[in-house]
Order: C-alpha cells, then structure tokens, then sequence
C-alpha cells in the first residue's frame, strides 16, 4: 500500500509493518519444528519505494521469511508493474510489442522490459497524450523503472515529482500521487511451490 507518516516520525514501511498483524492471520503453530518458528510479526520480505502502490510479499514463519528474501535477492522473482506514463515513450524496436531499456544506473547494468498497453488524449499530457504501460524491471536498481522511464524514454510517470522534468505538463499530473503499481510477482511458494 502507499506509506504514510505516523505520529513519531515513521515512514511507509513501519505503517506498514504496524498493520500487518491486525490484517493476517497469525502462522498456525502445528506445521513447524524448532527452525521454522512462527514469527512474532509478520515480516516484508521487500520493499517499494514509497510513492509506489501494489504488491508486498510478506512472511509469517522464519523459514519461509528466509527463503523468500533469497529469492527477491538471487532475483528469481518476476516482477511485474503498470504505471501511466506522460507522453509517448521513446521506442526504439521498430514497433515490436516488448521493448527493452539496457541502460546502467550508478555504473550498474540496469535492464527494463516494457510495452504499452493503451495510449489515450489527455490535456495536460506532452503531445496531448498519456500512456499506460507494463513494465518487468530484469535487475533491482534503486528508482530503475522511474528514472528509465524519464531518462531513456522520454516520458516519466505520472505524479512522480523527482523525476517528472518539472514543466508545465508534469505539474498539472501531479494532483494524486505517483501512477507506479506492482501489480504482479512470480515466485515459488516456499511450501507448496
């Protein structure tokens, strides 16, 4: 979900992690062994830059918190998001489906899959247009599908105030909130695969 402030000076993740026992059901205590306690609190097993709504993996047991976060860091975790893009991103496949942005970010190779899924007119967008788009981001660079979006192809995402270019264009669609959504992931179940 989107993060929030709390009273004390928190930041999403611990409004977050404040509302997870409240919303899961606690691990049943009578499939585990001694290295497969259930955890005090259910536990993220990774994150998303605070603006950015969808999708969080969460573990209840320590075994499992284990083998997930292995596989978010040995990158065997599809990650799929849709954002809405201002303009008309920058291709240059020559009009096949999937392009791929192949670009490195702090000296790291950094590479996004994307396509656009629907473009319509919008006043307020660069050439009268915004665009939604599918992305699955191959490496975990920090801000990648952002700063790809806006550096390469032209055309940063909607609401997204860090890298949106600052123009005329960009500050009307700023009103709601940044149009990043992590709307899909593929991963083996620990248990049940």
């Amino acid at each position: 979900g989107r993060g929030g402030g709390s009273i004390n000076g928190g930041h999403g993740r611990d409004t977050l992690l404040s509302a997870l026992p409240y919303v899961l059901t606690p691990a049943s205590s009578d499939i585990g062994d001694e290295e497969n306690v259930p955890l005090k609190r259910p536990q993220p097993v990774h994150r998303l830059d605070r603006p950015t709504s969808g999708l969080v993996v969460v573990g209840k047991r320590k075994k499992s918190l284990v083998n997930l976060a292995q596989q978010f860091e040995f990158r065997k975790v599809q990650k799929t998001y849709t954002a809405i893009v201002n303009g008309m991103p920058v291709s240059s496949n020559n009009g096949q489906e999937w392009n791929t942005i192949d670009y490195d970010l702090d000296g790291k190779s950094s590479i996004t899959k994307w396509r656009v899924i629907k473009t319509v007119q919008s006043l307020h967008g660069k050439g009268g247009q915004i665009t939604l788009v599918e992305l699955k981001p191959k490496t975990g660079r920090y801000h990648q599908l952002r700063r790809h979006l806006a550096w390469v192809c032209k055309s940063p995402i909607v609401g997204d105030t860090t890298y949106d270019g600052d123009d005329e264009s960009a500050k009307r669609l700023r009103t709601r909130g940044m149009f990043l959504c992590s709307n899909e992931l593929e991963l083996e179940h620990p248990y049940y695969n």
